[in-house]
């Protein structure tokens, strides 16, 4: 599936303010909601001696089903993703 650059930036936006993040043994991921669908983004792990990896929405889920989306963000979107991640996974 293709997705608009704007579609693409509200959704990874949206994750750079979500607060609720699992961890998976993918990496953390947060759902978050736009256009009336589920979108699902990752922030894979990072294992020692892998390159740097980008956020990347992973998955699309509407009433028709769901569909793998794999379109990653930029640094930028990528670190403030992190730092969302980070902030709401941390132990208080």
């Amino acid at each position: 599936m293709t997705i608009t650059v704007e579609t693409a930036g509200a959704v990874l936006d949206a994750a750079a303010s979500s607060a609720h993040w699992r961890a998976t043994n993918l990496g953390l991921t947060a759902d978050v909601s736009h256009g009336g669908d589920i979108w699902t983004v990752t922030l894979p792990s990072v294992e020692t001696g892998a390159g740097p990896v980008w956020a990347q929405i992973t998955w699309r889920e509407s009433w028709g089903g769901a569909e793998y989306i794999g379109v990653a963000a930029s640094w930028a979107q990528t670190m403030a993703i992190v730092d969302a991640a980070m902030a709401a996974t941390r132990v208080h």
